[in-house]
């Protein structure tokens, strides 16, 4: 059974692996990437508008985790892509009052590599590189809470080992304008229960990792 299935791995690899992706046509992308995610605070310009106990507590909770990033995408002709990307972190997932934080935006990627060979109609390799922009929304929270809008900044490496599959690496920071704070959120809407953040967090979201994407598309 083990060498049917190596075998048929096998077979199934080879008939993609010859050629990298015809990147100048465009296609579809699906991504998955794991890496661990970091909270950076401005606790002052926070405290001033939410009081000290209340910015201590939200930054406190809000600690390195484990992170997972969904992106889907369409590629215009090796140039560009314009697509959503989704990511989510929590802590102490175990406990009753776990945390957590989610991101989703909009965004468009340029991918310089295909200046390089722009007169060719295939890449010698199964290469890529992207950097991208996005806008959106995010939310965070454990005792207390934020959300808002939150810009986004990134880039990739890629290399195509086969024609439709990728592993890569990623970096990218969420950067949040968060202008509502929560002391209690499941009673938002009552007197007190949300204090106005017109300054934003000050804070950020970095993750890396890695990346296994997914093209379909010549």
């Amino acid at each position: 059974m083990i060498r049917w299935v190596l075998a048929l791995t096998l077979s199934l690899g080879g008939a993609v692996l010859a050629d990298p992706p015809k990147f100048s046509q465009g296609g579809f992308l699906f991504s998955v990437m794991y890496g661990p995610g970091f909270w950076k605070f401005d606790r002052t310009l926070l405290a001033s508008q939410v009081g000290d106990a209340n910015a201590d507590l939200f930054i406190t909770d809000a600690v390195t985790g484990h992170t997972v990033s969904l992106r889907a995408g369409y590629n215009i002709f090796g140039h560009a892509s314009l697509g959503v990307d989704f990511t989510a972190t929590g802590w102490d997932i175990t406990n009753a009052n776990r945390g957590g934080a989610g991101f989703i935006t909009g965004y468009v990627a340029w991918h310089p590599l295909e200046l390089v060979w722009l007169k060719k109609q295939t890449r010698p390799i199964g290469l890529d590189a992207s950097t991208l922009f996005g806008v959106g929304y995010g939310i965070c929270g454990e005792q207390r809470g934020m959300d808002g809008l939150v810009l986004q900044w990134g880039a990739n490496v890629d290399y195509f080992f086969a024609r439709y599959f990728g592993a890569g690496v990623f970096v990218k920071g969420t950067f949040m304008q968060w202008d509502k704070f929560y002391i209690d959120y499941n009673n938002r809407d009552l007197p007190g229960a949300t204090i106005p953040t017109p300054r934003g967090a000050g804070g950020s979201f970095w993750t890396m990792g890695i990346a296994l994407t997914f093209r379909a598309g010549e």
